[in-house]
């Protein structure tokens, strides 16, 4: 059986430069049943689109006026540096991202003071250091966003309702 797993994926939105990083989870599904896979990597796919749709018709559009593409330009799926990204979401957030050798969109993400404490808890992490980390890495201010957040809209709406 295929443990679940988290997966974060960073988007960035041209032409103005815009993030998001959003955080969701794959079910778990049985090894030996391809399909069975298969539906759990739609599954986790799907529930990314609905976050990032959701923060683009509710956010994004609301604070820019700019007609936005989406690139996803990172991806990692094994636990981040720092704890900010374990919490919850739907806020601001500073994020390093370091490339790694398999290419793009692999990356190592993670939250930490400076660069260099990044790099320690990177080289402290065999799970991270197998990922082929690349130096240097780059300092990403996203809005983070996780499946276990409301969804953007609903919050405003109810926001505006309380209010």
């Amino acid at each position: 059986m295929a443990a679940p797993i988290t997966i974060f994926r960073l988007f960035r939105y041209a032409p103005c430069g815009h993030e998001l990083l959003v955080r969701v989870v794959r079910p778990a599904a049985p090894n030996a049943v391809q399909t069975a896979l298969d539906d759990a990597d739609r599954a986790a796919d799907a529930t990314a689109d609905r976050l990032r749709a959701a923060w683009e018709g509710s956010r994004l559009r609301a604070a820019c006026p700019h007609r936005h593409t989406p690139a996803l330009v990172a991806e990692m799926q094994e636990p981040p540096v720092g704890e900010e990204l374990h919490g919850p979401g739907d806020r601001p957030l500073r994020v390093w991202r370091a490339d790694t050798r398999h290419g793009a969109p692999w990356a190592v993400l993670g939250t930490a003071p400076t660069e260099a404490e990044f790099w320690r808890e990177v080289r402290d992490d065999c799970g991270l250091l197998g990922l082929g980390p690349l130096e240097p890495a780059g300092l990403h201010d996203v809005h983070f966003l996780t499946d276990e957040d409301p969804l953007p809209d609903r919050q405003d709406r109810q926001d505006r309702q309380d209010g």
